[in-house]
């Protein structure tokens, strides 16, 4: 009798992962064709089953698909059936570590970022601190290191102000949600892709991130100082002569003619980076 209670089980256990199987391939294949209202569906119907399916390769939870892709209306829905059933799974992650959060961050979807953030903000969902774990995929970055990686500034101050502003105003403790595993930070990503506007916004935020250095010794006032280099003439430029483009830029500013006579985002590049030279020099008195 045991023995048959053992394989009626097993076969129990393996219709269940048959269906299971069945349903995730139905998800994909709609989240593929754009069938968004059957999605919504099934949500509906299978609850749990459907909120917890990963679709893909990657690990990915149908919810993870429609932020980077689908109408706001439908990612409104999903929430609404998820925040029903189970709320916490708003923070389900793929095989990267990116929550769907991560996932619109990175997508540059602005709406979706506010309908997440906002759930999981004021749900008293605990954790919310974002350099905490589940805010961390595994590189360590979080939804706001993700947005300045990308260059979205909306993102990146929404995030900033919704959630770190308004949970945590201890500055050492927000400089995580800054940094990733590699010690790499948002203030040198931002820099490295030319995305001078958001550095501009991080700096203000976080103006220790200026001294900070990553895996290689490297700060963000090198960094920028190495774009110097490549963009007056593509080989080593001294220190005094970095200094006389930043005065002749300083005048051509006053002219209101850079833009005819340098690279586009040059100019706000050497704003920056006069900023950062100058709190150099303040850490070094």
């Amino acid at each position: 009798m045991e023995e048959i209670a053992k394989t009626k089980k097993m076969e129990e256990d393996r219709d269940r992962m048959s269906q299971d199987d069945v349903l995730a391939f139905n998800l994909y294949k709609n989240t593929m064709t754009g069938e968004w209202g059957n999605i919504v569906k099934m949500y509906e119907e299978q609850k749990f089953s459907a909120i917890y399916a990963r679709i893909n390769a990657s690990g990915d939870t149908a919810l993870h698909v429609a932020v980077s892709i689908a109408p706001e209306e439908i990612v409104r829905q999903l929430i609404r059936v998820i925040t029903l059933h189970s709320e916490p799974s708003l923070r389900l992650t793929n095989n990267e570590g990116n929550t769907p959060l991560h996932v619109a961050a990175s997508a540059g979807r602005l709406n979706m970022c506010i309908l997440l953030a906002k759930v999981d903000v004021f749900s008293g969902l605990p954790n919310l601190e974002v350099h905490q774990d589940p805010f961390r995929n595994k590189l360590g970055e979080t939804p706001l290191f993700l947005a300045a990686f990308h260059g979205y500034k909306p993102i990146f101050l929404y995030l900033h102000f919704l959630l770190l502003e308004a949970s945590d105003k201890d500055l050492d403790s927000v400089n995580p949600a800054y940094r990733r595993n590699d010690g790499e930070t948002a203030l040198h990503c931002a820099i490295r892709w030319e995305y001078f506007d958001v550095a501009f916004e991080i700096l203000a935020k976080e103006p220790n991130l200026a001294y900070f250095v990553n895996e290689v010794g490297i700060t963000p006032l090198h960094l920028l100082a190495s774009i110097h280099v490549e963009e007056l003439e593509h080989e080593t430029v001294h220190k005094d002569l970095i200094d006389s483009v930043v005065k002749e830029l300083h005048e051509s500013f006053e002219n209101d003619n850079i833009t005819d006579e340098f690279p586009k985002n040059y100019g706000t590049c050497i704003q920056f980076y006069q900023m950062l030279q100058n709190m150099a020099r303040l850490g070094m008195e």
